[in-house]
């Protein structure tokens, strides 16, 4: 393949990135109407994960839709039951907040907990995807090991946070590009920081990740 160099190298690259987010972002809209959006948006997002994962890896020579639906059908059911849990719990959450009565100091403290474990609930949400597609573990040690991993390092935690929050204020300045690069860029955004994360506990434990090959 002939390589650029020069102003016309880099605007090849930046076009080929452009290209490569719109069309993963494509491809998880067309998979999660494919499983009616309520079964199909847990897989369809691990498959996301999957792929910018191997982006961020430094991968980009492998073909972005077989690698997207083959994890979309191997991850089909246990994503779902994995998303089943955390709707379950975070609808929980949710219904406490909503319905515990801000009287009395007891009431108040109780309010306070729920919202201590609504926030170890957002942490376990923001590494769930990137772990789940970077490592081979049962379904309930990716929620144990997503807050581990996140708990463990604040500093990466909050600057996702940070990150995500630019983000929503671009997407917010320019809604126009919502249907092309959203998700995607979100989903990168994510596992870049996460395997930061994954690369300096790495360093100190013996974690298996997850080997893949898709032809």
């Amino acid at each position: 393949m002939m390589k650029l160099g020069g102003l016309s190298g880099r605007f090849f690259l930046i076009s080929e990135w452009i290209s490569r987010f719109a069309y993963v972002n494509f491809l998880w809209i067309v998979f999660s109407l494919a499983g009616l959006v309520a079964f199909g948006i847990m897989p369809a997002t691990v498959a996301l994960f999957s792929v910018t994962r191997k982006w961020v890896m430094g991968r980009t020579d492998f073909p972005i839709f077989q690698t997207f639906a083959k994890t979309f059908r191997k991850e089909f059911i246990k994503s779902n039951m994995l998303g089943l849990i955390l709707f379950s719990f975070g609808y929980m959450l949710y219904v406490d907040l909503a319905y515990i009565p801000t009287e009395g100091i007891l009431l108040t403290l109780l309010r306070f907990s729920v919202l201590a474990i609504g926030f170890f609930f957002i942490i376990i949400v923001l590494y769930i995807f990137p772990v789940y597609v970077h490592y081979e573990w049962k379904t309930l040690s990716y929620i144990k090991y997503a807050l581990i991993l996140g708990a463990s390092y604040p500093h990466f935690t909050f600057g996702m946070m940070i990150a995500m929050f630019i983000l929503y204020l671009m997407l917010s300045i320019l809604p126009g590009i919502i249907p092309f690069f959203s998700v995607s860029l979100l989903a990168y955004l994510m596992m870049y920081i996460s395997y930061q994360v994954f690369s300096k506990a790495e360093s100190y434990d013996g974690y298996e990740e997850k080997e893949e090959s898709f032809s």
